[in-house]
C-alpha cells in the first residue's frame, strides 16, 4: 500500500512538516511518482523499528500517555482468557485474534512485531511465565496499554530462560517507552510475590487475580 506524508504523519504520530524534513534530509524512506511523494508502509514499519519510534496503527490522529498508578486500572474482566487453544507455532497470531481491537487496526503489524521481539531472544522469562511485547511502543485506538493474561489449554515450550514450559503468557502493548518501562516495573514486583506466582499457576478467577494484584500493589504503596 502506498502511503502519502499525511498517512506517514498518522502513523508516526509526527506533523507532516517533520516528515518532508525527513524526506527533504532523505532520511525516511520514500519514492517519487509522477512528482508525487509515496511510502511504502512496511519499509516505514521498519525504519520506525530500527529507531525505536513508535507507531500509530489507529486512525487516531492524537494520542496521550496513560500514566500506570497501578495495574488494576488497565485490567477487566476482558483482560484475561482462559483454556486457550494456543500452538508454539503460531500462539502469537491465536493471541492477537483473540484481542478486541478497533477493525482499522492492522493486527498483521502486532504479530509481526511480536514476532521480531521474539526472534532476538525469547520473552518466556521462567517459572511458567512469558511476557511478549512488540519491539517499538504502539498506538492501537485505546486510551491506555493493553495488559492481556493468556491461559492455554497445554503448557508450551517457548524456549523459557530455565528450560520450563509455560503456563501464563501476559501480553503487553504500550504507548510509549516509557509507559512500557513502568508496566514491566509493576509486573516485575507482582511475579516477585508468591501468591500472585500461585494465582496464575492455578489459574485463579480473574476476579480474584485482581484482588491479589490490589493487596500486592497496596503493600507497596505503604
Amino acid at each position: 500500500m502506498d502511503l502519502t506524508i499525511k498517512d506517514i504523519s498518522v502513523l508516526l504520530l509526527k506533523p507532516e512538516k517533520e516528515i518532508q524534513g525527513l524526506v527533504k534530509k532523505q532520511e525516511i524512506p520514500f519514492q517519487t511518482i509522477k512528482d508525487k511523494l509515496l511510502f511504502n508502509k512496511q519499509q516505514i514499519i521498519e525504519w520506525a523499528l530500527s529507531r525505536n519510534i513508535p507507531i500509530n496503527i489507529s486512525n487516531h490522529e492524537k494520542m496521550s500517555e496513560y500514566h500506570v498508578d497501578t495495574l488494576n486500572t488497565i485490567l477487566d474482566e476482558n483482560s484475561f482468557f482462559y483454556d486457550c487453544d494456543l500452538a508454539e507455532k503460531t500462539y502469537i497470531e491465536q493471541m492477537v485474534n483473540l484481542l478486541d481491537l478497533e477493525k482499522n487496526v492492522d493486527k498483521v503489524i502486532i504479530v509481526q512485531l511480536l514476532k521480531n521481539r521474539e526472534e532476538l531472544m525469547s520473552t518466556a522469562i521462567g517459572n511458567g511465565i512469558s511476557l511478549p511485547h512488540p519491539r517499538i511502543p504502539l498506538m492501537v485506538g485505546k486510551n491506555k496499554p493493553l495488559i492481556h493474561f493468556f491461559f492455554p489449554k497445554e503448557q508450551l515450550d517457548l524456549k523459557s530462560l530455565d528450560s520450563k514450559p509455560v503456563h501464563t503468557i501476559i501480553l503487553m502493548i504500550s504507548q510509549t517507552i516509557k509507559q512500557h518501562l513502568s508496566m514491566l516495573a509493576h509486573l516485575s514486583f507482582l511475579l516477585s510475590q508468591e501468591s500472585f506466582r500461585n494465582a496464575l499457576e492455578k489459574r485463579f478467577d480473574y476476579r480474584e487475580i485482581i484482588n491479589i494484584i490490589t493487596q500486592i500493589e497496596g503493600t507497596r504503596k505503604g
